[in-house]
């Protein structure tokens, strides 16, 4: 078993933002106000929250297969706090003035794009064991939320010389919206492996094949940081890379901890070439 520590899935995944930082694709402002500070250390702040809580398990989110039994219809629970953040980008983008330059707009649609995607795979893909558990759905709700008013709140304070040049760069959208695409893809594909594994009326776990399953437990989980990733890209504000830092911690030790379940639920799983998260790294 590849059981390797939770700092080589976490600064693997910050990698690539520092190569974006080298290569001149993240944008600081040049004198840090006290609200940029301010995010700067929120977003470090939930990093060590995300480990403390989902790696160390001082208290994780408590949905899917680690979950009781809950009361909220799951459908409605998983729809809910994925479109209540979608929401909350767009009245908080709404509140800042409603930005109809091609920065703001391109922003504001992956970031929907990215929401809708999860709301419509809630509707039409997913098979669901159990309900969701409320608490849980206004914890992760508000913790999307957060990350919704935080970003677009930074990204609104992107210079205006920054702003209205950030299209210049071509190489950079490029990657950037084929890093997103592609992570977005990755993500879905793999959603729909685990629900085609589950027949109607039964709801057995049952261990994961196709598609990544074979290199990692949680290829869904790195799908979507690599669209998180693609969406700080293309936002070349430091940002836009609020939501990736903390969901990198965050489905670092809830990769984690699934990679562990599938070992005591099943003899000889996982395999000694699979890996959690980052295939052949954690």
């Amino acid at each position: 078993m590849s059981d390797r520590p939770f700092a080589v899935g976490f600064l693997f995944g910050v990698f690539p933002v520092l190569l974006s930082y080298l290569n001149g694709w993240v944008w600081f402002p040049s004198e840090m106000t006290w609200e940029d500070k301010g995010l700067m250390i929120l977003c470090a702040m939930i990093v060590v929250s995300n480990y403390l809580n989902e790696y160390l398990q001082w208290y994780p989110l408590q949905y899917s297969k680690f979950a009781p039994e809950g009361g909220v219809p799951a459908r409605l629970g998983w729809f809910l706090l994925y479109f209540i953040p979608m929401l909350a980008y767009i009245l908080t983008w709404n509140y800042l003035g409603a930005s109809t330059e091609p920065y703001d707009l391109l922003m504001l649609g992956m970031y929907c794009a990215h929401f809708s995607k999860r709301c419509f795979e809630t509707l039409c893909v997913h098979k669901y064991s159990k309900d969701c558990v409320l608490i849980a759905v206004i914890e992760i709700a508000t913790f999307y939320s957060l990350g919704a008013v935080t970003t677009a709140y930074s990204l609104h304070s992107l210079s205006g010389s920054a702003r209205h040049s950030f299209l210049d760069n071509e190489l950079r959208v490029k990657v950037g919206l084929g890093v997103f695409c592609t992570g977005q893809l990755c993500n879905l594909v793999h959603h729909y492996i685990l629900a085609s594994l589950r027949s109607p009326g039964k709801y057995k776990y049952v261990v994961p094949s196709g598609g990544l399953f074979s290199l990692v437990v949680c290829p869904q989980y790195a799908g979507e940081l690599v669209s998180w990733l693609g969406f700080g890209i293309v936002g070349t504000s430091y940002g836009a890379f609020i939501n990736y830092l903390p969901m990198v911690a965050y489905l670092s030790g809830r990769a984690h901890h699934t990679y562990r379940w599938y070992g005591t639920k099943f003899e000889d799983y996982p395999g000694k070439n699979t890996f959690k998260l980052w295939p052949f790294v954690y």
